[in-house]
């Protein structure tokens, strides 16, 4: 299985129930030996969910991180929100344009969620 996760909300309960929601899907995969690639395009208000300064669910982020889940931040939202590579974790991966990464994927067969 492959999916790609989008969040544009600010809001807390949005993220958190986000992560539930991966996690949950790791688990299942876990479980019932299922092979699961995640992705996560983060845009919009929802950049905070990946800053490494003033985020109260950067531990969670973290642990998916290290269960191979993959975050991905749009450009053009950096740009807008006047981000810098050094705001973000190592891990996080800059993508030109989350809409159309997100295109790209459902095109190329990936499920499509959107938190």
């Amino acid at each position: 299985m492959q999916v790609v996760f989008q969040i544009t909300s600010e809001e807390l309960s949005a993220k958190k129930a986000m992560l539930g929601q991966i996690n949950n899907l790791l688990d299942y995969c876990h479980t019932n030996d299922k092979r699961v690639v995640v992705e996560v395009a983060v845009h919009g208000k929802a950049y905070g969910l990946l800053l490494q300064q003033e985020n109260p669910l950067l531990e969670p982020v973290n642990t998916l991180a290290a269960r191979s889940v993959r975050w991905l931040i749009c450009h053009n939202t950096m740009k807008s929100h006047h981000l810098k590579e050094t705001d973000l974790p190592e891990y996080a991966t800059i993508i030109p344009s989350a809409v159309a990464h997100l295109i790209e994927r459902q095109l190329e067969g990936w499920a499509y969620i959107k938190c």
